[in-house]
């Protein structure tokens, strides 16, 4: 016995295998009638209407046995395509119905010119047609349908075909009208969410500004007043005072520039440029005097470049400074920026490697990602890796003037940094 089943099961996989791999089974119609399930039940209806036909065919149609199979086929098979292909499907089972009732006798006694089954498939693809096809189609299925069931069943059945060409459109329209609402609801929904995002950044960006303002202010006004508040300060330290006060004003006017962009109310938007290469100058000599060891080689002219496309290269240079400063304290940087082939800016910020521990600054991982944003956003690319010598290398290439589109570009893994902290940072 189970020698039997395995036999069955090898020559069941064979069969399947032969079938799968047959001409007519690579045909993208059939693989895509066969890929829905609701075409497999159509399928298996037609199946059984064609095994109850063909045998009941003789008892209401003589004919000779070779046509059985036939006419049988034409009975029952067509419901096959009533998802897939219904106005197909209704065309082959209206003409051949009209056909077999003008051609073929009937037996005595049988008052309709076609079989049970046939009548039944035609209501159900009649049916499918006025549900799936164009609109357009049911004067013309609802007219034929009619016409040939009067003939072939009773003239009564017009008022049934008619009401389902009535009631069929209508059922159509109702759910048409319930998915477009849920689609209005949906869309409705999610400008409501947008909404109330918008509103959410728009608070954060007053708070933003209220607490940075108001602490950089702080910072500005301590610097100042320092040499005034504590006796004997040295000529050094109020010169490192006035330079912490420059830079707290700079980063002040920028946080009010990014956020008169979103037009805060009660807050008038900044009108100072973006900054352009030229600025990198004035960046670099702000970290050596942080301390950090920088050299400065920019070999670009200022107004050869975008307004865009030197913002990016800007921003490119100022996060890898300060994560330089951040990650590998007592390092030296190589700051580059020269012109490349074919409008294209070469940017390249290396660092050596740290000679002291990193400094306990907390971030969000964002700094790479951002700086290959940018790249992207205006057609460039942006590698960032580590050194062979213990330091960390970001090249990038930025056109000069961007495209409209964006091109793809691969950014390399980013390996660890020095440590955990610096990986959370950058």
């Amino acid at each position: 016995m189970i020698g039997l089943r395995k036999h069955l099961r090898a020559a069941g996989g064979e069969f399947v295998d032969w079938v799968s791999s047959a001409p007519v089974a690579q045909d993208p119609a059939v693989r895509a009638y066969f890929s829905r399930r609701i075409n497999w039940f159509f399928l298996f209806v037609a199946l059984i209407m064609y095994a109850i036909s063909w045998p009941t065919l003789q008892l209401t149609h003589p004919m000779p046995a070779f046509l059985l199979p036939l006419v049988s086929a034409f009975a029952a098979l067509p419901i096959a395509l009533a998802w897939s292909a219904p106005l197909a499907g209704w065309a082959i089972s209206v003409v051949s119905a009209q056909v077999i009732g003008l051609i073929v006798p009937t037996s005595d006694g049988w008052e309709l010119t076609i079989q049970v089954t046939h009548f039944i498939e035609l209501l159900v693809l009649t049916f499918m047609v006025m549900l799936r096809s164009p609109l357009r189609w049911i004067p013309v299925v609802w007219l034929a349908t009619s016409l040939v069931v009067a003939y072939a069943v009773h003239p009564a059945w017009i008022i049934g075909i008619s009401v389902m060409a009535v009631v069929v459109p209508l059922l159509r329209g109702l759910m048409a009208s319930r998915r477009q609402l849920a689609e209005r609801t949906k869309e409705t929904e999610a400008a409501e969410a947008e909404s109330a995002v918008l509103q959410e950044r728009a608070r954060i960006a007053r708070d933003l500004h209220d607490v940075v303002a108001h602490r950089m202010s702080m910072v500005v006004v301590m610097s100042q007043t320092a040499r005034y508040r504590i006796p004997d300060v040295s000529a050094a330290a109020a010169e490192e005072f006035d330079a912490i006060a420059d830079a707290a004003r700079t980063s002040l006017d920028e946080v009010r520039q990014l956020l008169g962009v979103l037009r805060v109310e009660g807050a008038e938007p900044n009108a100072s440029p973006n900054p352009r290469l030229a600025d990198i100058d004035s960046l670099v000599a702000e970290t050596r005097r942080a301390g950090s060891d920088v050299r400065l080689t920019r070999e670009v002219d200022d107004e050869a470049v975008g307004e865009s496309a030197a913002l990016v290269v800007y921003r490119i240079v100022q996060e890898s400074l300060a994560n330089a400063t951040r990650h590998a304290p007592g390092s030296s940087t190589e700051v580059t920026v020269v012109p490349g082939p074919e409008g294209i800016v070469e940017v390249s910020v290396v660092n050596s490697a740290p000679t002291a521990a990193p400094l306990g600054i907390g971030g969000n991982g964002v700094g790479i990602p951002g700086m290959l944003e940018r790249a992207q956003a205006v057609g460039g690319s942006l590698v960032a890796s580590p050194t062979v010598d213990g330091g960390f290398a970001v090249r990038a290439r930025i056109p000069t003037t961007p495209p409209r589109e964006a091109a793809v570009v691969a950014q390399a893994p980013v390996p660890d940094r020095h440590d955990s902290a610096a990986d959370d940072e950058r």
